[in-house]
């Protein structure tokens, strides 16, 4: 019984709040207001402008103005005490990338020295016959050519050189295994 009295209650002062905001919430006052004109007074206006001051927006004849553009931190006194400043306590962490380091240049690729006569199947093996200006080559897989270059490998259709002094691999086509 207790709740149905609350419930009683609570629906009349709502239905009052209602009926108030109702008939009290439009008055006939409630136009729109339009501003009135007014004349400059010239000599208040010129006794304002001789105590003016120079950040002030006004000109000299009472007119508004545009001011320079300043930077934020020297209109508000200075960057060094910002409110919401950042305040670094520790050191900065070392960077994790390393240092730059001239990585030296790619050593230059010699010239192939030789040119493809052609290539022969015996045992198994593959044998390629090479010339070097007047000179015939008979090569096979990791030999060793006057010191120089070495034969990686002989897969047709290619055969890997290796020159010795600077390590690095050349190839030189020797058309398909047929």
């Amino acid at each position: 019984m207790k709740m149905k009295r609350q419930h009683i209650v609570m629906a009349v002062l709502f239905v009052a709040c209602a009926l108030v905001l109702v008939f009290t919430g439009h008055s006939q006052d409630d136009g729109i207001v339009e501003a009135t004109p007014r004349a400059p007074a010239a000599a208040p206006a010129r006794a304002a402008n001789a105590n003016a001051n120079p950040d002030s927006p006004r000109g000299t004849s009472g007119v508004p103005t545009i001011a320079a553009v300043r930077a934020r931190a020297e209109r508000t006194g200075g960057g060094a005490h910002a409110l919401f400043g950042t305040l670094l306590l520790a050191p900065p962490l070392p960077s994790a990338a390393p240092e730059q380091v001239d990585v030296p240049p790619l050593p230059n690729t010699p010239p192939m020295p030789f040119t493809y006569i052609g290539k022969q199947q015996s045992a198994g093996r593959w044998e390629v016959y090479l010339a070097r200006g007047d000179d015939t080559l008979i090569v096979r897989d990791q030999m060793v050519i006057d010191g120089t270059y070495r034969v990686e490998s002989i897969d047709p259709p290619n055969l890997t050189l290796v020159y010795l002094p600077q390590k690095l691999v050349q190839t030189l086509d020797i058309g398909s295994a047929d």
